[in-house]
């Protein structure tokens, strides 16, 4: 049995700017990110042939297949042809948070899906091959209008630069940032589970057809996830700078796309400021699943009670370094 665990991520600034559309015509993109200590878990093993399947999945949907070609899970199917994988085989899934909650579920998936079936070849892989493979697949074999930058943080772990290069290369470089300052920041954080899941794809293709309109915008987060890099990076550690860039950057992301934010959203958002919040956003594409709100631990029992009539609660995660990882048991 072949067990993958990959993290799912938490982006900070520049999310828009790892779009092909946008770094293809204007020389890079950059985020700055982090993966989290939730975890989705891919689980591995040969059929055997007492079960007349030949496959079997299960995630959210059971599917029992005799061929790849009849498997409707698209990340699945794409993932056993690429790596030419022909086996009776079982594949299972378990995740401690929800599909479509903006914290790279289908990425996150897709390269720990990859991760196991490299165990399953018996070939060792690199991070940085696993995020390349799994961008292509979504990005290029699925043609979902979405970035890479999920595919990168979910394979690499830990607090990240990433940079994607008019050329189709991707620069990830680990944030040498002092434990004092991650500890700040994510006991700052508070994630409040807005109880609505999106697809992404619905989100990011209005704003991927709105890049040209959008350049200028985009240009000004891409440079606010550089600024927030030399944050981090350099002592003395300001949380207040910190959530005002992520407040900065939450307000121009929500003018890339109509779907973003809504009444809703924005009622939280500003719900939270008023009791305290030095800043936040939505993660990942908008539109639902969890909001971030950054404060002094001190201010948290008044946002959480600001936020309780809404019927929304909040939860704390923690950070994660390792990235993808994946075990064999006999």
């Amino acid at each position: 049995m072949i067990i993958s665990r990959t993290p799912f991520r938490i982006s900070f600034s520049g999310g828009g700017t790892d779009l092909p559309s946008f770094y293809s015509n204007n020389g890079y993109g950059c985020v700055v990110s982090t993966s989290i200590a939730s975890y989705l878990h891919v689980i591995l093993k040969r059929h055997t042939p007492f079960f007349d399947e030949r496959i079997r999945l299960n995630y959210s949907e059971t599917e029992m297949v005799n061929d790849i070609s009849e498997i409707k899970n698209q990340i699945m199917q794409e993932c056993l042809k690429f790596l030419n994988i022909d086996d009776r085989i079982y594949i299972s899934t378990i995740s401690d948070v929800p599909a479509m909650t903006g914290l790279g579920s289908s990425s996150t998936f897709c390269v720990g899906l990859l991760n196991a079936l490299y165990k399953f070849k018996g070939i060792p892989v690199s991070s940085g091959r696993l995020a390349e493979e799994a961008s292509h697949i979504e990005i290029e074999l699925l043609g979902r209008p979405m970035g890479k930058q999920d595919h990168y943080a979910a394979a690499y772990g830990g607090l990240n630069f990433i940079q994607f290069f008019d050329d189709e290369s991707v620069s990830v470089r680990a944030i040498n940032s002092q434990d004092d300052s991650v500890k700040a920041i994510f006991e700052s954080m508070m994630a409040f589970w807005m109880r609505s899941t999106r697809p992404s794809e619905s989100v990011l293709a209005e704003q991927d057809s709105n890049h040209k309109e959008n350049t200028d915008i985009l240009v000004g987060m891409r440079d606010q996830a550089g600024e927030l890099r030399k944050q981090l990076a350099n002592e003395p550690f300001s949380l207040e700078r910190f959530a005002e860039v992520i407040h900065e950057n939450w307000i121009q992301k929500k003018q890339l796309a109509s779907k973003i934010s809504n009444s809703t959203i924005d009622e939280y958002y500003t719900t939270a400021m008023a009791a305290g919040a030095l800043g936040g956003k939505v993660a990942g594409a908008g539109a639902g699943g969890f909001l971030l709100m950054f404060a002094p631990p001190n201010r948290h029992d008044a946002i959480r009670k600001s936020l309780g009539p809404f019927g929304i609660n909040a939860y704390q995660f923690t950070y994660e370094t390792q990235g993808a990882t994946v075990k064999e048991y006999d």
